[in-house]
């Protein structure tokens, strides 16, 4: 009898070699890679999140503090006066414009001046302002109203 084949109790055979042989380390190399490239994906996309998050919430407290400032304006500043902007929304050709470095990250803010609308009919007495904090790749603005009293 050949002494890599014995045979069993039931008559089975069964080898007498002991190991992997190279297709099943390959194989195992394979489904480690996966796991590794899955993992290092998520960190990147954690990475990415976490940068993402920190920069809106720098951008928030720099649209919390411009806010508190116009609300804090008299009303006859030189800042709540209305220029050229006929859209609140215009970000391209604001009425004002300021740059600041908070956090190590580069944020424009803007902001319109227009009169309020009370139901349909223009409203002299009260302005809206309406703030717009953009940073470099921001798919969109952090944007606030508020109202001020003429």
């Amino acid at each position: 009898m050949n002494k890599f084949n014995k045979t069993k109790s039931g008559g089975k055979l069964v080898s007498g070699r002991y190991g992997f042989t190279l297709v099943e380390v390959l194989v195992a190399i394979v489904v480690l890679a996966i796991g590794v490239l899955a993992v290092s994906r998520l960190t990147v996309m954690g990475v990415r999140t976490s940068t993402l998050m920190n920069r809106r919430m720098y951008a928030r407290d720099v649209l919390n503090r411009y806010h508190e400032e116009i609300m804090g304006l008299p009303t006859q500043d030189s800042i709540l006066r209305y220029l050229s902007s006929a859209d609140l929304n215009d970000t391209i050709n604001p009425d004002y414009e300021r740059t600041e470095i908070v956090g190590g990250g580069l944020f424009r803010i803007v902001w319109n001046i227009a009169d309020s609308v009370i139901g349909t009919i223009p409203d002299a007495r009260f302005k809206t302002v309406r703030l717009h904090v953009m940073w470099p790749h921001a798919r969109r603005p952090l944007s606030s109203d508020l109202i001020k009293r003429y």
